[in-house]
């Protein structure tokens, strides 16, 4: 009789168990839902957020963007969206430790976030200080490279009427 209470019990132990289990991967499927991460690029000028997979979920332009061509507003949309793809895997990682703690599904799901996301993008350049810039000159940088020979001037086109009709604009005929 005793050996079957030490069975039931540990039924009970595994069901209860199991269910706590179920409860913390339900906690973290729903914070996985949730997660919404917003990178950023040229300068701030550009913003894209990720949600849940890394899908992007918005895009989101400064008026810095009027500064910049089509390629470089492309190029910065693409950085903005890897660098918030890229701390996806850490957002995992946390939810992962916080809900259902390390076990073998656990890193299993980090992971594979981590072989499915890029790595960070290489950090944008510092930008220019704002004004002017000065720049000073050598007799060696005149030598090395000529001024630019001057624009020809456009050419209008020759009606050949310079005149104005002969009529003259200061008195009236």
């Amino acid at each position: 009789m005793a050996e079957l209470d030490d069975m039931a019990r540990m039924v009970d132990d595994w069901e209860r168990d199991a269910k706590a289990k179920a409860a913390r991967y339900q906690r973290m499927q729903q914070e996985v839902e949730g997660i919404s991460i917003t990178g950023s690029a040229a300068n701030g000028a550009v913003r894209v957020t990720v949600g849940a997979n890394g899908i992007p979920t918005g895009v989101a332009m400064t008026d810095g963007v009027r500064k910049l061509s089509p390629d470089e507003i492309a190029a910065a949309v693409l950085t903005a969206m890897q660098q918030a793809q890229s701390r996806y895997p850490q957002r995992i990682r946390e939810i992962v430790a916080e809900t259902v703690g390390d076990d073998e599904t656990s890193r299993h799901i980090v992971a594979t976030a981590e072989e499915n996301f890029p790595p960070p993008p290489e950090e944008e350049p510092a930008p220019e200080a704002p004004g002017r810039q000065l720049r000073i000159e050598t007799e060696a940088d005149e030598q090395q490279a000529p001024p630019p020979p001057p624009r020809p001037r456009p050419k209008r086109p020759d009606d050949g009427d310079d005149d104005f009709g002969n009529q003259t604009f200061l008195r009236r005929d």
